[in-house]
């Protein structure tokens, strides 16, 4: 081995793990030099932590990449290095996409805590967090509530998860800081039938008709339903519903709440969710994708479609309670007259005006309801060619839980003079 140049130890050095490395270079001079070499260090930060540049967990500037090994290991080094990746790798995934489209909301997003902080959260709390909730934290610590006071008309739709609006029902959601947590999970659980379950709150909308829960026992994430306050007699079931789906018997991963912020990130990245400017930017949840945006041009009329469930609105079999409204969705439908010469058809009008709309309302493969009549919502959008998006929004209730719309509209050329 005294042969070898140092370019081939290195080589050697960068097989093994960060400990043997160490070890190595206690052996003699040589060996420490080629083990204390950056690139190897380099090599251990990558695989073990998913490092591409020299910084420590608060995003802080370390002058080698043994450094930054050093103080990652120092803040993760008690967990599993593959669940430590995936969660620097979600984080990674959804500050890079508001990086470029929603700076605001970057900005909004905390340092991460620190051990000692996670250790006095769950001495407060009483019972200990999954792992993958104590590494997400230590890398964000949810979303800076400090300003809400001050800026509360704008910051009420900088919420990290988004929401929606439907006449005057509108939501848009929260990631709560860890002390957050802690103060507001008491007060909160002393209301919910599910009193007894370990679950702390983790999400809310600004306006608290939208909650999101984590059950520290299972690791699941919850999304609260209207039964979460409601008088009527309800079974556990259904106050919350789960957000990700439950894991195999025997995992003992309780990754629910990464899992969850993993799908939320994958649909950010993909152009499922985007921006939508409502009186102020902010991320909308109505699906922007196939296959949950569907999509029909006729002479050059462009309609999409898309829907989102309403939890917070939801009764889901309440017993005692007899309707209609079990399970609630909004729905978005965005009109545009395309310009001529477009992908999809040559020939399109100069204007056209909508004249009215024909919809036909299937729970559980039956027709429940059929509506024909003029205008949407009161109004009768006129739509130039290449001019701005029609876009209206509304919601409709079902007692099942699959269903469907599908329908049309009727269009007149130019603009009604009626």
């Amino acid at each position: 081995m005294d042969l070898l140049p140092g370019t081939i130890l290195q080589n050697v050095l960068a097989k093994a793990d960060a400990k043997d490395c160490a070890r190595a270079a206690c052996i003699d001079r040589r060996w420490r030099q080629s083990a204390d070499d950056d690139s190897v260090w380099k090599d251990y930060c990558c695989r073990d932590f998913a490092l591409s540049s020299r910084t420590d967990p608060h995003g802080n500037p370390c002058p080698s990449y043994k450094e930054t090994y050093t103080s990652w290991q120092k803040s993760f080094g008690r967990f599993p290095p593959a669940l430590v990746v995936r969660a620097k790798q979600c984080w990674d995934t959804i500050k890079d996409w508001l990086n470029t489209n929603f700076t605001d909301v970057l900005a909004s997003l905390n340092r991460g805590v620190s051990w000692d902080e996670i250790e006095a959260a769950e001495q407060e709390l009483g019972f200990a967090l999954p792992d993958c909730v104590r590494v997400l934290y230590q890398i964000c610590n949810g979303q800076n509530l400090e300003e809400d006071k001050k800026l509360r008309a704008k910051n009420d739709y900088l919420g990290l998860f988004g929401g929606y609006r439907v006449y005057d029902h509108y939501v848009n959601v929260r990631l709560l800081p860890l002390r957050k947590i802690v103060a507001w999970t008491p007060t909160v659980r002393r209301r919910l039938k599910s009193h007894e379950f370990n679950r702390i709150v983790i999400a809310t909308s600004f306006n608290f008709r939208k909650w999101f829960f984590l059950d520290c026992d299972d690791g699941l994430v919850y999304v609260g339903t209207r039964n979460q306050w409601s008088r009527w007699k309800v079974e556990v079931e259904a106050e919350m519903l789960p957000c990700v789906p439950v894991q195999e018997r025997g995992a003992q991963m309780k990754d629910g709440m990464l899992r969850w912020l993993e799908n939320y990130g994958r649909c950010l990245q993909s152009g499922m969710y985007g921006i939508r400017d409502l009186g102020s930017p902010t991320i909308s949840l109505f699906p922007l994708k196939e296959p949950l945006c569907k999509e029909a041009i006729t002479h050059g009329l462009q309609v999409k479609c898309s829907a989102v469930f309403v939890p917070e609105m939801s009764g889901i079999e309440v017993e005692g309670y007899e309707g209609d409204d079990n399970y609630m969705f909004a729905y978005s439908v965005r009109m545009r007259l395309l310009q001529e010469n477009n992908t999809y058809c040559n020939k399109v009008m100069e204007s056209a005006q909508l004249a009215g709309r024909h919809w036909v309302i299937r729970v559980n493969d039956e027709i429940i309801d059929e509506v024909r009549g003029e205008a949407v919502i009161g109004e009768y959008p006129w739509l130039q060619a290449g001019g701005e998006e029609y876009v209206y929004e509304s919601r409709s209730a079902q007692h099942g839980k699959t269903g469907s719309m599908e329908g049309d509209f009727t269009f007149v050329p130019g603009r009604d003079s009626s």
